[in-house]
């Protein structure tokens, strides 16, 4: 199926292919110089072909140096780049397309500093541009590059520093000084992604790559057809791709690839086993949502989606999308396409012009609904009693592949507990209807200027709260080192076990005067010598104890020896079990220390306008450094976005039980406390809302509603009783009249006689 494009979405492509051709930007041309010939087989094209490097130039096994593969050049010489460059998985920072219904953000994460703040280069209500936090495409690539598949802002180097949608700056800012395009190459479509059939496409090397800084080599990486090594980030910003490597530099030393001569044909050639129909697998990585309670163990007894786990579907047959890779969403009112409008729940299973009960699109079945009033229909979206978890009393954490990293397997672990994400959480829509939504409650530090609030940079509240954190570390180890000084104050030390206590008075005193630093010049390198300063002294306390233990039990083995009876050997211990420690410390801040770092920034950080705290559903802010206001901003509204799967069958969803599934005093999917769920947790805290507030729904409404329901079976039973009685009735009645018929009848016949 073509999915058609607006008519504003081709002129901003061809804006955009017009741009580069006037900026002389790359070797190769606008349009392939092989063109894909449709004549109507459904036999896929065997794409057997040449590697191309970014120039161009066709890559052997045996090159030395190996250059990675372009997919822009390599696909790109059959298949139009630049259209598809333009799809829906590339184009957030392009100004080609309307944003749609919002949909799940990007989200910036700092446990110190209890931030979690959704982030989106399209227009969604309630997300914050990359660039309101200081955000450069080089800076979101590297942070996001993770799960993105390429193309977009990951190509700053040959389009811009910063992409625009709806809304552009004033002016246009200048490129980030800090961004490294020239030696990190450019993040290209990966096409491989989402079309490699085969199972050796690995996206946790393409994450692992993009980490390293090594941008053109992500895709080569994650195909398998090569081993990528060396890493990018740790080259000078005076390195040259060019020139290449400093031959006396052993540690910068720039990547390079070893390609697997196996891959390759006589005639230097590779086997791409693609598929126009990416299959499910391909999208999990990025498209993946789980309890964060689950118990990953007991995941083989999980059914998933009904669509994928009985119909056999796989996620392209409804996400469809034509060459210009404009992807079908699936929800109502996205297209006026009756084609595209079709592949929704409605448009597949529901017959919208009245038409027979054969079902919609491929034949999906009618759903009869026997039983349910149709004001459901008209008042519920199909994904409220068919899509996400069951609604429970306490609405739980999901955990989603791009807001927690998750899927990247390996040594070590990548996931993480920030963001928390609340599902499902049942709100009205804009137009109108209740459905199910993923929420996030926003949490960051900013600036207030009039009534307008701006996210400040992670970094720039970083070391104000890193102090705080450290000097509340410093106190602990302080305390824990005069308790050792006052306990061993009698004790005569070996002469080596004095000479660590000297090293530990020496460490103590230097991270003391550290924390005195960073306190009185707050800045991330200060805030990091503390840290370490801490680090040092609390090790160094800990290698004097052993000192200390060791010489005790020598006294021991001493004295043992003195009195001619021999030690017990003691008891083997059983190993403990190791415990993970934390990466940092995830303890929330307290009310005067967040009012301690609104202060400091407002003394010591150079920012126009006054600095808030934005968390728990609350705008917070200090006049005197000591105490904090809260009060409600629009800014500190929760971000929500809409799920559609997993979906699940008639017998399993809500309602299948009856109507007292949302019809009871204590149903969750009225009732159930919607909670501001933030890495803070301060005071004056936004009350937790019940759902049926967030449905638009007052108590008088409900009551009546749940009170029609609980008397509707009665209500049912009663006129199927009342209308059997009036049916036993009318057939007696029935039979009468046509006894008395049957005697007129044979009356007047005898008179006849």
């Amino acid at each position: 199926m073509k999915n058609k494009r607006p008519l504003a979405a081709s002129a901003g492509a061809v804006v955009l292919t017009l741009a580069l051709a006037a900026a002389g930007i790359g070797s190769l041309a606008a349009f392939p110089t092989k063109y894909v010939h449709l004549d109507g087989s459904r036999t896929p094209a065997v794409h057997i072909i040449p590697l191309l490097d970014e120039r161009g130039d066709k890559i052997r096994p045996d090159d030395n140096p190996a250059m990675p593969f372009s997919p822009r050049a390599t696909c790109g010489d059959c298949h139009e780049y630049d259209a598809i460059s333009t799809g829906w998985h590339f184009n957030a920072s392009k100004d080609v397309t309307q944003p749609g219904r919002p949909g799940e953000p990007w989200v910036v994460i700092d446990a110190e500093t209890g931030t979690q703040i959704p982030i989106s280069y399209r227009d969604w209500p309630g997300a914050w541009r990359p660039e309101d936090l200081g955000m450069s495409a080089w800076d979101f690539t590297k942070t996001f590059g993770r799960h993105l598949p390429g193309g977009g802002v990951g190509e700053g180097g040959r389009l811009m520093d910063y992409g625009y949608t709806q809304k552009p700056a004033e002016e246009a800012p200048a490129v980030d000084p800090e961004s490294r395009w020239e030696i990190s190459g450019e993040l290209e479509v990966n096409c491989l992604a989402c079309h490699n059939a085969g199972r050796e496409q690995n996206q946790g090397e393409w994450v692992f790559q993009v980490m390293r800084e090594n941008f053109r080599w992500a895709a080569t990486g994650a195909s398998m057809l090569g081993v990528v090594r060396n890493v990018a980030s740790r080259l000078p910003e005076s390195y040259d791709y060019i020139n290449g490597r400093n031959p006396d530099d052993a540690w910068a030393v720039p990547p390079n690839v070893l390609y697997n001569p196996a891959h390759f044909d006589c005639k230097e050639r590779i086997f791409f086993d693609v598929t126009r129909d990416p299959p499910a697998r391909r999208c999990y990585f990025c498209h993946s949502t789980v309890p964060a309670d689950t118990d990953l163990s007991e995941g083989w007894m999980e059914d998933g989606d009904v669509h994928v786990a009985a119909a056999k579907f796989t996620c392209t047959d409804c996400h469809r999308n034509g060459l210009d890779h404009f992807m079908v969403r699936g929800y109502e009112g996205e297209s006026t396409d009756p084609s595209v409008a079709s592949l929704t729940c409605r448009g597949c299973h529901l017959q919208d012009d009245g038409g027979d009960d054969a079902g919609g699109r491929l034949t999906a079945p009618y759903p009869l609904h026997r039983g349910l009033p149709t004001i459901h229909i008209e008042k519920l979206a199909c994904t409220t009693c068919h899509a996400g978890p069951m609604p429970t009393a306490d609405i739980g954490r999901v955990k989603t592949s791009r807001a927690n990293r998750l899927g990247i397997h390996g040594a070590a672990s990548w996931s993480t507990e920030l963001p928390y994400i609340l599902s499902p959480v049942y709100i009205r829509q804009d137009d109108g209807k209740i459905g199910p939504h993923a929420l996030m409650w926003p949490a960051f530090w900013g600036r207030i200027e009039g009534d307008e609030v701006k996210p400040l940079p992670v970094e720039v509240a970083a070391p104000y709260v890193g102090i705080l954190r450290e000097a509340k570390k410093f106190a602990a180890v302080d305390a824990r080192w005069k308790q050792i000084e006052e306990d061993t104050a009698d004790v005569e030390l070996y002469f080596d076990t004095e000479a660590v206590k000297g090293e530990a008075v020496d460490a103590v005193k230097a991270a003391a005067a550290a924390n005195e630093a960073a306190t009185e010049n707050t800045t991330a390198e200060t805030v990091a010598l503390a840290r370490l300063a801490n680090a040092v002294a609390d090790d160094t306390i800990d290698k004097f104890n052993l000192f200390l233990a060791m010489q005790e039990e020598e006294e021991d083995e001493d004295l043992d020896g003195q009195d001619g009876s021999e030690a017990e050997a003691p008891e083997p211990e059983s190993e403990p079990e190791p415990e993970p420690e934390p990466e940092l410390d995830l303890e929330p801040l307290t009310d005067p220390e967040a009012a301690q770092v609104l202060a400091n920034l407002a003394q010591k950080a150079a920012i126009q306008g006054e600095p808030v705290y934005v968390a728990n559903g609350r705008l917070y802010r200090t006049s005197n450094g000591q105490t904090l206001t809260a009060s409600e901003h629009a800014a500190a509204r929760p971000y929500t976005w809409p799920i559609g799967h997993d979906v699940r069958p008639a017998a399993q969803s809500l309602g299948s039980g009856g109507c007292t599934d949302c019809h009871a005093p204590d149903a969750p999917f009225f009732f159930a406390a919607v909670k501001p769920d933030t890495p803070a947790q301060l005071a004056q805290a936004a009350a937790a809302a019940p759902m049926h507030e967030w449905q638009d729904l007052d108590l008088t409404t409900l009551k009546a509603l749940d009170s029609a329901a609980r008397f509707y079976t009665p209500y049912l039973v009663s006129l199927a009783v009342f209308g059997l009685i009036l049916a036993a009735a009318l057939v007696h009645f029935g039979f009468n009249g046509l006894e008395s018929l049957l005697h007129t009848l044979v009356a007047s016949a005898g008179k006849e006689g």
